[in-house]
């Protein structure tokens, strides 16, 4: 009987006992961390250097893209005073026949003594005309120094001994420049040296030279 209870205590507990060991074998055994793979960290700073690089290329791209989009403005600005500058040329080059007019006219009042207001209004017309025109840039060539031929046509050349050679003497009409461009040439009057003479050769040398290369001729042909 007493082996009987034992049989049955222990069929009675089997069950606790056998539950207990499942969950023994469930339950994580507690242990160190499992570290991380070898290389990982290698491959993040890799990707952090890649987009920091990428980050540093495309900054590089936008500040080319500015830098580029700037000059492409000032190009365009450029041009747009350029078309300005050729308006107004074309507007000046109509209005320098009206300028010579009033040179010819104060010229001529010059003469005749009688229209001296006649002169000194024809004068006032023609600084009021000419400081509206500088305003837009227009400056007068000049002509008190020697010939340039980028600023000025040479109309007359004439034999001066007292000028130096290249010396403007006259001029004939004036020249008008834009800014830095000139628009119309100044017609002048250039001086120029006098061409030294030669020396003329003596006709009796020049006689002899011949008459004795004619006899010798003769001379071989009688041989």
């Amino acid at each position: 009987m007493l082996m009987r209870a034992g049989t049955m205590d222990a069929l009675a507990l089997g069950p606790i006992v056998w539950r207990r060991s499942t969950l023994a074998e469930e339950k994580p055994k507690e242990g160190p961390t499992p570290e991380a793979e070898p290389g990982s960290e290698e491959e993040n700073k890799e990707r952090l250097a890649a987009k920091d690089k990428k980050i540093e290329e495309l900054t590089d791209d936008l500040k080319r893209l500015q830098a580029e989009f700037d000059n492409f403005k000032k190009r365009i600005e450029k041009d747009l005073a350029e078309r300005t500058k050729l308006s107004n040329q074309r507007l000046i080059c109509d209005l320098l026949p009206v300028l010579d007019s009033f040179d010819k006219a104060a010229e001529d009042a010059k003469k005749n003594e009688s229209y001296a207001q006649l002169r000194e209004g024809l004068q006032g017309l023609q600084r009021q005309l000419l400081k509206i025109l500088e305003k837009e840039g227009l400056k007068e060539v000049r002509t008190d120094g020697k010939f340039d031929p980028f600023t000025h046509e040479a109309m007359i050349r004439e034999v001066s001994e007292d000028a130096e050679d290249g010396k403007i003497l006259e001029v004939f009409q004036k020249g008008y420049a834009l800014g830095n461009k000139t628009i119309r040439t100044a017609k002048v009057k250039v001086a120029k040296k006098a061409e030294p003479e030669l020396p003329p050769q003596p006709a009796e040398a020049h006689k002899d030279s011949c008459d004795g290369v004619r006899d010798e001729c003769l001379d071989d042909d009688m041989e």
